[in-house]
């Protein structure tokens, strides 16, 4: 297949990667910049009972929707110093996030899984340690004159870049009609307010959008064809390098439970308020945005994982969409080179997470999925 259908080649993608490690040498100038989340580590450190290797900590994510909350919540009220940490905050790409932890720029990413699965493939030593989405946060719209999937043939479908996971949704979703990218010449356009410009403008025939901007888009007369949020796909995932967590794993630990805190307290519906008002903070907008309600009320739901541990169905159905991208490139890529499950089974046998949980933990699609 030709590359205006979006097929990377083996040399392309290698050429993509190395300029995305490249650009973590600026992210790091970025980040000395960055304000922190002003909160003082508390001196008795982890709730774990270890104290943490290191409290000065860096956190790039790569997404400013409501499934980041946790993370913005418990920089913001505090939960972070209540573990032992101190932490800056700082919103970044997706594919520099990721990379930016193995040159030090920062220690963990919370964004998308699909960079730190592509970084792996390229020998890249970094490892996914929990997720907090385990199932497909992508909806498939297009304009409201496509009545049918088959009318998709011929026409353009935008993405957000080659090989990240809007490419990869994008072509589930073309499988799901009976399609293939073939069929389509797949643009990418960049991040969600592109997408939705070129969709509502008439370029493009179809997009894959998450919250809050699916939603715009339906307001704006476009048309839900295909809502891929059941499929089980890693859609945000906690990626560090190896060499931090073999050397920091009580740091990792007092993380991964001051996000699981992080998300009860978003889950708590009498922190509505607050949590509108973090929300708010982080997309800079205002609070009575309908944006801004919607993704609380979809992330203050059973979307988000209760139990992180790395689901191994939708890490396969991954690697899959990979291989099919490009068989060279990621025929040796597996789930087991990409998942660190040690972090999530501390998690569970310390029983850290029942506690936080109790009889909500069974209700989680990650427990029931990944056990």
């Amino acid at each position: 297949m030709s590359e205006r259908h979006g097929l990377g080649t083996r040399t392309r993608n290698k050429v993509r990667v190395t300029a995305l490690l490249a650009s973590t040498v600026a992210l790091a100038a970025v980040l000395s910049a960055c304000s922190s989340s002003g909160s003082t580590p508390s001196a008795g450190g982890s709730p774990n009972g270890d104290k943490p290797e290191t409290s000065d900590i860096t956190v790039t994510f790569g997404t400013n929707t409501a499934s980041t909350a946790p993370l913005w919540l418990a920089a913001d009220e505090g939960i972070f110093a209540k573990h032992g940490l101190n932490v800056k905050v700082v919103e970044a790409t997706s594919t520099v996030g990721a990379t930016a932890v193995v040159g030090g720029g920062s220690q963990f990413f919370l964004g998308e899984a699909a960079s730190a699965f592509a970084a792996v493939a390229q020998g890249r030593p970094i490892q996914i340690i929990g997720m907090l989405q385990d199932f497909n946060n992508q909806k498939f719209y297009v304009r409201p004159e496509i009545t049918d999937p088959s009318q998709l043939k011929g026409k353009s479908i935008a993405i957000s870049a080659n090989g990240d996971s809007t490419d990869l949704s994008v072509r589930s979703a073309l499988e799901h009609f009976g399609l293939s990218a073939s069929d389509v010449t797949l643009l990418a356009t960049g991040g969600s307010s592109n997408r939705i410009a070129s969709l509502i403008s008439g370029k493009v025939a179809g997009t894959v959008l998450s919250e809050p901007t699916a939603t715009k888009a339906g307001q704006q007369g476009m048309k839900l064809l295909y809502d891929m949020t059941v499929q089980p796909f890693p859609s945000g995932g906690i990626t560090i390098s190896k060499d931090f967590g073999d050397k920091n794993p009580n740091t990792v630990l007092a993380f991964m439970e001051s996000i699981e805190e992080g998300l009860k307290f978003l889950t708590d519906p009498a922190n509505k308020d607050e949590c509108l008002k973090v929300i708010a903070k982080y997309q800079a907008t205002k609070v009575d945005d309908p944006a801004v309600l919607a993704g609380y009320n979809q992330y203050s739901g059973s979307v988000l994982a209760k139990d992180p541990y790395p689901n191994q169905q939708a890490g396969d159905n991954m690697v899959n969409a990979f291989k099919s991208l490009d068989p060279k490139l990621y025929g040796s890529l597996s789930t087991a080179k990409v998942y660190n499950p040690k972090f999530g089974d501390e998690l569970r046998s310390s029983g850290f997470l029942q506690n936080l949980w109790g009889s909500a933990l069974t209700a989680s699609p990650s427990a029931s999925a990944s056990s």
